[in-house]
Order: structure tokens, then sequence, then C-alpha cells
């Protein structure tokens, strides 16, 4: 089925109306449909309410700052700052795009107010405390980056989405696909849990102790560096843990089940904490903080089918309600057991530690 998603953008509005157009114009070109308020200023509890039911509504939620706070509500709030909050309080993926240099920006375009200024700069920092965020230089840019954003998050997060009507399978079409899944399902598992060994073939493929080479980037920041961070310098870097590492790493967090998003956070946490282990030792990175880590998707992807191969991780079985077309992760036994391996806290040997005391002369008898 042709799936399209509802994406909707949030942002100021006067200072940004060519960018919010190029974004607009990235969501339709990408065959989704773009979602916003600007039509509708939210200036009462009623339009509040229209609001947060648009966002309910979309699939994922593309931010935009610029060089304006925008307009407050009752509480002294901006109203983007207010659909952002809600978008994370409901949990729907965030694109965050901000303005590269907003010191930069025309007078008609940035804030004027000193406390207002402090308002956008607080918000930015909370956006960039809880994302990796994009940054933009002008709307062509702003477009490629939305386009390439959108994509990426789409990949990593599916969302339920929309289909047209006459897409929709009938009910015994959906019946049969199902009984198929189930049944495919049960025999990719009966395949893997036969046994808590490794699958066929497996003793050809890279595992264990040895090592796999993973990439990224992250931002060095001198330590009480202040925003605009001018002097942030992004760097490249590898590590090369084991597969034993790596899947150490992870499987925790599939003992009951984890969904594909889960799984990738965790192998992103797990390269960005080694990668900082492993760098912020080095003498060049004194004074400064590593923060803004990035991973390369396709060695993420690697490493899911690797463990997959390794006869490690499998599709979950469980039946689930049509709806739910997410994809969940579990262990295999052979996983579970080598899991156990490597995270067990093993017990230290026992040696003889029995110590002789103080002696000296007696010429007394026992």
């Amino acid at each position: 089925m042709d799936k399209r998603f509802q994406i909707f953008v949030s942002s100021t509005f006067t200072d940004l109306k060519d960018e919010r157009q190029a974004v607009l114009k990235a969501v339709l070109e990408l065959d989704h449909m773009p979602a916003g308020m600007e039509l509708f200023p939210a200036t009462d509890a009623s339009a509040w309410l229209l609001i947060k039911d648009v966002i309910d509504a979309s699939d994922y939620y593309v931010l935009i700052i610029g060089g304006r706070y925008g307009s407050l509500d009752e509480t002294g709030i901006g109203y983007t700052e207010k659909e952002y909050d809600y978008a994370i309080a409901t949990k729907k993926p965030v694109v965050p795009l901000l303005f590269e240099n907003p010191d930069n920006l025309p007078r008609d375009k940035t804030e004027t107010d000193a406390a207002t200024w402090k308002r956008l700069s607080s918000f930015r920092e909370k956006v960039e405390r809880r994302h990796t965020c994009v940054y933009w230089k002008n709307s062509d840019d702003l477009k490629a980056r939305v386009i390439v954003g959108l994509t990426s998050v789409i990949k990593r997060q599916p969302m339920i989405g929309w289909v047209r009507a006459d897409e929709v399978p009938t009910g015994a079409t959906l019946v049969e696909v199902l009984t198929l899944r189930n049944r495919v399902a049960e025999l990719e598992s009966a395949s893997i849990d036969r046994n808590s060994g490794p699958p066929a073939g497996a003793d050809e493929l890279a595992q264990g102790n040895e090592r796999f080479d993973l990439s990224g980037s992250f931002v060095a920041r001198p330590i009480g560096s202040s925003y605009p961070h001018n002097d942030d310098t992004r760097y490249r870097g590898s590590i090369n843990p084991t597969w034993n590492q790596i899947f150490g790493a992870v499987a925790p967090v599939m003992t009951n089940e984890a969904t594909d998003s889960v799984l990738r956070a965790a192998l992103k946490s797990f390269i960005a904490q080694e990668m900082s282990r492993v760098y912020q030792g080095d003498k060049q990175f004194n004074g400064k903080n590593l923060r803004e880590f990035s991973q390369v998707s396709t060695e993420i992807d690697t490493c899911i089918i690797q463990l997959r191969a390794l006869g490690l991780i499998k599709i979950n079985d469980k039946k689930r309600s049509v709806k739910d077309i997410g994809t969940y992760w579990t262990l295999t036994a052979y996983g579970d057991s080598l899991m156990v391996q490597l995270r067990a806290v093993h017990r230290e040997p026992i040696v003889d530690d029995v110590q002789p005391g103080k002696i000296e002369e007696d010429s007394d008898d026992l």
C-alpha cells in the first residue's frame, strides 16, 4: 500500500514565510501531507485545542527555529515552544531544524527585546539538549535538510500514516496475510530456537572477539562556552569494538522485546559512550566537552543484520493488532545464553586469605 504521513510544521510565521513555503514544498515532494496552524493564530483556548488535535493526528513534527520567539500565551510561553512541548509529551518523532547563526539575521527577522531574546536562547538550548539538531543557512538549504531529515526519521521510526480507502485490504485478505505472517514467524522461530547454538553457516561470519569498525562524528565544545557556541568544532572518529561488546551492550533491552527504534537507540548510545570514553582522554580535547554524537545509519543497519545472522536476535513473533505494523526484536535462546555469559557478574576465585598474626616468644606453657 502507498502510505502517506501527515507532517506538522511548527515555527513562528511572519519572519519565516519563505522558509515555511520551502518546507511545505519539501513535504509535498516526498508525497506526504503538511499541516500547520499559521493561518489560525493561537490566541485563545479553543484555538489551542484545535492545534493539539492537529498534532495528535500528525505522524511527525518538524520544528523550525529562526531568530524570533513568537507570540506568547497567557502563561508567558511562546506558542511554538508550547507546540513543541506538546509534541514531546505525546511522543511524536521530532525533526528539529535550527537557524545556524541567529545573530546574523536582519533586524526584522530577529528579536530586539532582551527578555524575549533570552526566551529564544533558552528554547534553542532545550531543543539542543534533547535532540541531535540540524542547522540551516537559508530556505534552499532548509528544504534539502528537511527532505534528508524526514526520510531518515521515517525509516527509523515508521508511524501509522494514511492510505487511500480503496487500498485498504478486505477482511478476508487481512486474515490470509496475518495467517501467512504468523506461520513464517513460527517457522523462523523454530529454526533458530531448535537448539541453543548458532545457526548453520554462522561460523563463517565475523563474531565473538572479532572487531567491527564503527564511525561517527561529535562536537568538541570548550568548557564554559556560551551561546551561540561559535568555538564548537566537529570531528570525525571511529571505534572498533568486538561483536561481543556490541551485542553485550544492547542485549538487555531485548530481554522481553524492543521496538526497532529502541534497539537502534541502544546501538547509538553504545557508540556515543565508547567514542566519548576513547576520545575524551585525548590531550587535544583537554578543557573541552564532547557532545552531539552522530552515527552512520548504514553501520547501525549492519550491526542489526549481523546479530540476526548470528542467531542472537530475531523478530518477535508475538501476535499483535492489525494496526500495529512496527518491528519488535527479541533475543533467541542462543542470544539469551550468550548475554548471560557476557553480562553476568562472575565471582572472584577463592584464595587462601588467612594471614599469620604477630609472633613473639612465650615462656609459659599453654
